[in-house]
């Protein structure tokens, strides 16, 4: 996947939405050397739309319930930042499937 920073994706951005018409690959663009947002081609969102339309329909079929008493063990901010990095690495390997 392609990376540019904020900065230089402002000063081409319409180049760049042209490529992305074209139907070459995602575009990530970083702020801080941190991904703030991918450009990608409509048709692939709107998939991805659907998609998740399907698996939020299904949690509402069937909710999830738990019962009992829980304990927090831990450190809360760790857990947090882990599943940050795995959403981030898990968005990186959809859209090199894309490729």
């Amino acid at each position: 996947m392609k990376q540019l920073s904020l900065t230089e994706a402002r000063a081409r951005l319409s180049t760049l939405i042209a490529e992305i018409g074209k139907g070459k690959r995602p575009i990530a663009i970083a702020q801080r050397s941190r991904i703030k947002a991918v450009l990608v081609d409509p048709e692939w969102d709107s998939r991805v739309e659907e998609e998740l339309g399907h698996y939020r329909r299904l949690v509402r079929q069937s909710p999830l319930r738990l019962r009992g008493h829980m304990t927090l063990a831990g450190n809360l901010d760790e857990a947090l930042d882990d599943l940050k990095k795995e959403r981030e690495q898990s968005l990186e390997r959809v859209i090199a499937g894309l490729k």
